[in-house]
């Protein structure tokens, strides 16, 4: 599959991006203070910062693998993305209030001051895993899709995204990763109702044609109650799996983390969070009825099909064929806005972690000192040189939909796990807590190793044993004052938590 663009589609693209870099950089100040930084002075509007965890959220393997899946499959994968409304009060109750108390830059930092150093360090170093396979898989996608389109070496569109990225991000901190993140968005929206309205307008019967066909392949099916756990998407792998996947993600990921602390009180980080749900499940939802329109569009015109490489591609394979105009440069920017504004995110937060958690924290006592937002913009181009190479490695994972869940399901539970046992118990100890939190990881291991079963289960079997194994080690020590954990352990029923 391969189409060269048109004068107006380059002149589209060229355009977003370089509106893209320029709003970026326009945040540049070489004086910025850490917190200006690190945080955008802890300033930010609810608004924005929910577009954006929204933005974080949607990356081009999202906007892509979302309507293959639809097109292929079913609704029961958006199941687990509805899940979301039942997360977010999870974070918005037992999370934010810690991290609002203190003023971290970091989340990682609480876990210092529940346990020590060391748990700290652990908690960062996962993060630093997780979020770098991520933005490496979000780095190849678009780049995947730019090549395709354009006849570019593969090679060529990592760089140009991961370059581009890394730059803006560097220079703007946290106030340009945010309003690009809301620009980015807004692109992406018009993308995909572009599509959609392409799509929809050349199947016969329109809106009411597809519903019938996409309602007679059985690809409105949501709800799978299979009990074997073997099921990918049954309801309990959706719920209980996918649920602990987004706990651990809003509650413990630090490129989520650093936008509730942009806003200026913990009732606005709440209100942030709350949007985001209400925006993402929506905005999922759409994504999903896009492959049910493509769906329909392909079982009126089959022979179209002819030289899709694969289901993942069905989206820009629609384009190529398809659409003519303007309109193929702004889908394609739409997958580049969903995909940088993850990128810039992640390798923000990246930096964010490698600075405070690591080089303050062991060579300057935790203190902001006149360096850190250099060592910051130095750590970002770092970081954004790390992705864009492993991007090139990416397409090992399988299904890009579920690139970043199969990842984070290997490491988002033992995160998880560490933080609930500072937040939910008195008892737990750091020796007693980094121990669970290898159980928890070697669980997942040998789980994937020896069974057969959805991989959404990962992270919970992760939560689990690092909370079980965690706690009954801490019993064996000496329990603490708990004058020591004031206002570091949830109280039940204390309003101070609300």
């Amino acid at each position: 599959m391969h189409a060269n663009f048109t004068l107006a589609d380059w002149f589209v693209f060229g355009a977003y991006l370089v509106t893209v870099c320029s709003i970026g950089s326009f945040f540049y100040r070489r004086h910025s203070s850490s917190a200006d930084y690190f945080l955008g002075g802890r300033r930010m509007r609810v608004i924005p910062v929910a577009i954006s965890l929204v933005a974080a959220d949607l990356s081009g393997m999202t906007v892509m693998g979302a309507p293959a899946w639809a097109f292929e499959h079913n609704l029961e994968l958006f199941l687990g993305t509805t899940v979301y409304l039942l997360a977010a009060p999870i974070v918005m109750y037992l999370f934010l209030p810690f991290y609002s108390r203190f003023k971290f830059y970091t989340g990682y930092q609480y876990l210092e001051r529940r346990f020590d150093v060391n748990v700290r360090l652990v908690g960062s170093a996962l993060f630093l895993l997780t979020r770098g396979a991520h933005v490496a898989i979000v780095i190849y996608v678009p780049s995947m899709v730019m090549s395709l389109l354009t006849g570019l070496p593969l090679l060529v569109c990592v760089l140009l995204i991961g370059a581009l990225t890394t730059v803006y991000t560097t220079l703007g901190g946290m106030k340009a990763v945010i309003w690009t993140d809301v620009l980015q968005f807004s692109v992406l929206m018009a993308g995909i109702m572009g599509v959609f309205w392409a799509s929809l307008s050349r199947v016969p019967g329109g809106v009411a044609g597809a519903f019938h066909v996409a309602l007679a392949a059985g690809r409105f099916h949501m709800l799978n109650f299979s009990p074997d756990p073997r099921e990918l998407t049954s309801v309990w792998a959706m719920v209980l799996g996918s649920g602990s996947l987004i706990v651990s993600t809003l509650g413990t990921d630090q490129a989520c983390l650093q936008r509730y602390f942009t806003t200026r009180s913990l009732p606005e980080g709440r209100k942030s969070v709350f949007l985001d749900a209400l925006i993402v499940v929506p905005v999922a939802g759409l994504l999903y009825l896009l492959g049910f329109s493509l769906f329909a569009f392909y079982h009126a015109y089959p022979a179209r099909l002819a030289g899709l490489p694969m289901t993942d591609e069905i989206l820009p394979y629609f384009v190529v064929h398809e659409l003519h105009g303007v309109l193929v440069g702004l889908i394609i920017a739409a997958i580049f806005a969903a995909s940088m504004a993850v990128v810039g995110a992640g390798i923000n937060s990246l930096a964010t972690v490698t600075t405070v958690d690591f080089y303050q924290r062991l060579l300057h006592d935790d203190q902001p000192n006149p360096r850190s937002v250099l060592v910051g913009r130095l750590a970002t181009i770092g970081w954004g040189a790390a992705a864009t190479f492993a991007a090139l490695f990416a397409n090992r994972l399988g299904p890009i939909v579920n690139a970043f869940n199969l990842v984070n399901g290997f490491l988002g539970g033992s995160i998880l796990g560490i933080f609930l046992l500072g937040m939910l118990t008195y008892r737990a100890n750091a020796n007693a807590t980094i121990v669970g939190g290898v159980a928890g990881l070697i669980a997942v291991c040998l789980t994937s190793w020896k069974l057969n079963i959805s991989f959404f289960y990962y992270s919970l079997i992760g939560v689990i044993v690092t909370f079980v194994i965690g706690y009954l080690l801490s019993l064996i020590a000496p329990a603490r004052d708990r004058n020591e954990l004031k206002d570091l352990v949830y109280q039940f029923g204390n309003s101070q938590n609300g």
